[in-house]
């Protein structure tokens, strides 16, 4: 049978193996010819549409730096990676299985090699991707034995390389653009990491560049704005010639006036009269906004908001919080780049010398969990009756059980303490106690009964709710074996008893509140 597809409406349409495994749109296909020319023409232009403007390549990139809003916003937003120490590397293995001991020894080599590894620097060079699009990382290997050992990794400048038309990175050195012979990179001697590349732009996406003109025009108007404060910060000295001064004496008395600025001394003729002007305030605001949008521009670029660098006294909490938001997510996604790297790099670790069969390490960010969360989903799971054992504590929490204990289920037919609330303070525990010894010395004297109908009268008392079903329940108990003189007298002692602990209750919540 031949290969082919049921289209939606019932046909069949065949088609050639052929042609599935073979690639249509390619840019042979698309009309854009390189390959079949020699040297760096045969690799493809750099699309970076502010670059390309500009007629200048990658390496100028690096000067921008030099700006102190560009340095800022670089270190702020790798540090945010840098600085989280959750990074881990571990043995491979497939999802909920143990790693084997061929993983095991594979992991134990690799952390070996990367003993004596800067990892810190070498993240750091990852996260320099986002900025020039993409991090070329040289392995530097050395072979010992019967093991491929892993030396150092190096991240080399990304404008010593290009992509040819197969976007395959090849090497051009310091002068990319006249390089008559690109180098082709060997297998497993380099990790490339890209920021947002595209089979158009095999370059990624440079955030630098995007602020190229950012950094131009603050750089043109701190220029002018240092000649503006130089010519306008200091006031002018005016001075007001006499009407019949001549013209030798108006240049004399401004040669004086000149000399003043210097010297604070000046002789003028007499009838003349000097003072001083200063320059409006609003021409230098209007270079200080020019300036602080530049500075905002490139705040928004390379991390996404502006709050989180800079402030100016007037943002709210919510703004504040929303710009935190965005600088978490751009952290999150760093921090993926970074494990794609290292991944990649354990992947090629593994291939070298273990073979396909063995799973190569995995790096990852261990995030740990919120146990604020946790604790208020616990809350709210004990709220409607769930009881946690020890061993609940210990495992999500991480505490030992000799810290805590655990309160077990109440027993069936045992009521609330309405009286005496959990955690109330010794004093109201004690007047609690003193109750129930009243209660208990009074039942005797009043009823003489057995131990049986004491009990009920205990079981009565325990089932009550509120002070109304205490009174109701003994009176439905009693009432039938008491003289109406005798149940008279004990329930009046009875809540006598009752009262006087219900002011104590009160008196020790009042404290309790007038000290919180």
């Amino acid at each position: 049978m031949a290969d082919g597809l049921f289209l939606p409406d019932g046909t069949y349409q065949p088609f050639s193996a052929a042609d599935l495994r073979a690639e249509l749109a390619t840019r042979q296909n698309a009309g854009v010819f390189f390959g079949e020319l020699d040297g760096w023409l045969s690799t493809l232009p750099d699309p970076d549409p502010v670059l390309r403007k500009r007629g200048d390549d990658a390496a100028i990139l690096r000067e921008l730096s030099a700006d102190d809003q560009v340095t800022t916003a670089m270190l702020s937003r790798k540090n945010r990676v840098l600085n989280c120490p959750h990074f881990t590397l571990r043995a491979g293995a497939p999802d909920g299985e143990r790693p084997t001991p061929e993983a095991e020894d594979l992991y134990r080599r690799f952390m070996r090699d990367l003993e004596r590894t800067n990892l810190r620097g070498i993240i750091s060079g990852i996260l320099d991707a986002p900025f020039y699009g993409f991090t070329p990382l040289e392995l530097i290997w050395r072979f010992d034995g019967d093991w491929w050992r892993l030396v150092d990794i190096v991240a080399r400048p990304c404008h010593w390389f290009r992509f040819d038309s197969r976007n395959d990175p090849v090497f051009v050195g310091e002068y990319g653009a006249f390089c008559a012979d690109p180098r082709p990179l060997p297998p497993g001697k380099f990790v490339f990491v890209t920021h947002h590349a595209t089979y158009d732009n095999p370059y990624g996406l440079r955030l630098l560049s995007r602020c190229l003109w950012p950094v131009s025009f603050k750089r043109g108007g701190l220029s002018f704005y240092a000649r503006f404060v130089e010519r306008h910060g200091m006031p002018w000295v005016v001075g007001e010639a006499p009407a019949k001064a001549e013209r030798l004496e108006k240049q004399a008395m401004a040669r004086d006036l000149s000399r003043m600025v210097q010297d604070a001394v000046a002789v003028i003729p007499h009838g003349a009269s000097v003072k001083l002007e200063s320059a409006g305030q609003t021409q230098g605001a209007i270079h200080e906004d020019f300036l602080a949008r530049q500075d905002r521009a490139i705040s928004k670029v390379l991390m996404g908001q502006t709050l989180t660098i800079e402030t100016d006294g007037k943002n709210s909490l919510a703004a504040t919080e929303a710009h935190k938001s965005v600088a978490d997510d751009l952290a999150d996604a760093d921090k993926a780049m970074v494990t794609d790297a290292w991944n990649e790099i354990a992947w090629l670790y593994a291939q070298v010398n273990a073979g396909p069969g063995v799973f190569a390490p995995l790096a990852a960010y261990d995030e740990p969990e919120d146990l604020n969360t946790r604790a208020d989903l616990d809350k709210k799971l004990t709220e409607i009756g769930v009881r946690f054992t020890a061993e609940h504590f210990t495992k999500n929490y991480g505490l030992k059980e000799s810290e805590f204990s655990v309160d077990g289920p109440r027993r069936p037919g045992e009521a609330a303490n309405f009286a005496a609330p959990s955690g109330r303070a010794p004093l109201a525990e004690k007047a609690q106690a003193n109750l129930d010894a009243a209660i208990v010395n009074m039942l005797p004297a009043a009823l003489r009964a057995g131990a049986a109908f004491v009990s009920q009268v205990e079981d009565a008392i325990r089932t009550a709710k509120s002070y109304e079903d205490l009174e109701e329940g003994l009176a439905a108990l009693l009432s039938p074996l008491l003289a109406p003189d005798a149940l008279e007298s004990f329930l009046a002692r009875a809540l006598t008893a009752a009262a006087g602990y219900g002011a104590t209750a009160v008196d020790i919540e009042t404290a309790e509140d007038g000290d919180v």
